[in-house]
């Protein structure tokens, strides 16, 4: 069984930190991988789906574009995040 998947991080673009809205029928748990713009993994996560709202991202980042992939189950979604 799939569910649908939607995430929204805000705000985007941000100054201190950002944090991630998601929105999904499913209890399994959520990967969060974040990447800068090389290719370099910065920071993953793993969490329920009801931790996500409480993630706070970002704060130890430098300024730049990264990429947030959140997988859950055979879901995936990719965002692009910037820090100002």
């Amino acid at each position: 069984m799939s569910s649908d998947l939607k995430v929204q991080a805000y705000p985007n673009p941000y100054a201190e930190s950002f944090k991630l809205n998601l929105t999904t029928s499913s209890e399994d748990k959520v990967n969060v991988l974040i990447y800068d713009m090389t290719g370099k993994l910065v920071d993953q996560r793993e969490v329920t789906p009801t931790e996500v709202s409480e993630l706070q991202v970002g704060d130890r980042y430098p300024s730049g574009v990264y990429n947030v992939i959140v997988t859950q189950g055979e879901n995936t979604k990719t965002l692009r995040v910037i820090k100002r």
